[in-house]
């Protein structure tokens, strides 16, 4: 019998930066085996998710509510 890794549960969300903070705006769970893979599955989400990319919006991706990765998106 063969033994799947768990998969963790992960949040992505797209921000925007308001008063110095980063302000969540749209939000998604995921399921991954690693950090690696909810990277690559936030990133297609967010595709999907955002109607609108501007200077002041973010991906980030988060873990146990704490965020390991954050993207600037929106700039060249």
């Amino acid at each position: 019998m063969t033994t799947t890794p768990a998969h963790k549960k992960y949040v992505a969300t797209l921000c925007h930066m308001q008063n110095g903070e980063l302000e969540s705006y749209d939000s998604e769970s995921l399921f991954a085996i690693d950090d690696a893979e909810a990277i690559r599955k936030a990133t297609v989400w967010r595709v999907t998710a955002a109607a609108t990319i501007d200077e002041r919006t973010w991906l980030q991706v988060l873990l146990d509510g704490l965020a390991f990765h954050s993207e600037e998106l929106g700039v060249s």
